[in-house]
């Protein structure tokens, strides 16, 4: 599925439910700093056995917009799109004599760019006090917990990784990976030719998604939203032809962040009252203006009337 095309439908299915939203809905912008982890690693069966690296962390960020609705007070729904840089780091130290173009420290950086979307329920539990509606602040209680659970596909768009390897003398070599079997890789891969691994991996994840947080909302309808976000991986992302090692496991991503954002809560309460108000000046404008049937004036009927009762009764209008 080309991105132009899952952006509309991404678009289509958010304005039909916003559309539809019965307590109002929000529309927000935001950020989640925070950090990714890929496990277990694809070791490419390096030096004829699968020992991983140890795991270093990998700061990664999303930067999304989205929007929301809510068919009950407490209970809605969330859709989003979203832009991620995610990946893995690693680094430990390789001592095989059998192997001595291995010997040293090896580094490995893996960096994924993701779109994705995804559909979230939202639980705002009322805490004691708060009544109904708290999503306008009030002075007491401008504090909305949200708890939201949900999916989200996520489309490759960009994969790279490098490899270093650092022996005892100190010269760092930037090395072809997966490495060449005639150094002690497997003798089923040979070393990419360019950072460009997007073959290496599939081209879609699903992804398990669980924000816990709070909203903090001002008397203008604004939000500030704070929440810890975690994402898990449901699907292996290793492209087949890179599983053929006699001690595979599968790769998935993972990420845990701070999830930042800014938006406007919507009053669907608030909204009809003013198409109402509208509707009805709309109305008393129309009954200010003339009323005409084809080929008959009502107004100038009126006013010939006046006329005559005036002459019959002998009132004169000093104003004519």
């Amino acid at each position: 599925m080309k991105l132009r095309i899952f952006g509309s439908i991404f678009t289509i299915f958010f304005t039909i439910s916003f559309t539809y939203a019965q307590k109002g809905g929000s529309l927000s912008v935001g950020v989640t700093p925070g950090l990714s982890y890929m496990l277990a690693q694809n070791t490419y069966y390096l030096a004829e056995n699968s020992k991983e690296l140890d795991y270093k962390p990998k700061f990664s960020y999303h930067v999304f917009m989205q929007g929301g609705y809510n068919f009950k007070e407490q209970h809605g729904f969330v859709v989003y799109a979203n832009y991620c840089q995610e990946g893995q780091r690693y680094k430990d130290e390789f001592k095989w004599l059998k192997y001595p173009a291995l010997i040293g420290t090896h580094e490995k950086n893996v960096d994924f760019k993701y779109m994705g979307a995804g559909l979230l329920y939202r639980f705002a539990p009322l805490l004691r006090g708060q009544k109904e509606h708290i999503r306008v602040a009030s002075d007491n209680f401008p504090v909305r917990m949200k708890l939201l659970v949900g999916i989200e596909t996520d489309f490759l768009i960009n994969a790279q990784m490098t490899y270093k390897i650092t022996p005892n003398n100190g010269n760092t070599t930037v090395m072809g990976y997966p490495i060449d079997p005639a150094l002690g890789g497997y003798a089923s891969y040979y070393p990419n030719q360019s950072d460009n691994y997007k073959s290496y991996f599939k081209k879609v994840q699903g992804v398990g998604v669980i924000k816990f947080g709070l909203d903090y909302i001002f008397k203008n309808n604004m939000y500030m939203g704070f929440a810890l976000e975690t994402k898990f991986g449901l699907n292996d992302i290793n492209a087949a032809e890179y599983k053929v090692h006699p001690e595979y496991k599968k790769s998935k991503n993972y990420f845990l962040g701070l999830n930042l954002e800014i938006g406007y809560n919507f009053q669907r309460a608030k909204m009809t009252a003013m198409a109402e108000k509208k509707k009805a000046k709309k109305a008393e404008e129309a009954k200010l203006k003339k009323s005409k049937v084809p080929g008959i004036d009502l107004n100038k009927r009126v006013d010939e009337v006046d006329k005559s009762t005036k002459k019959r009764l002998g009132v004169k209008n000093k104003y004519r």
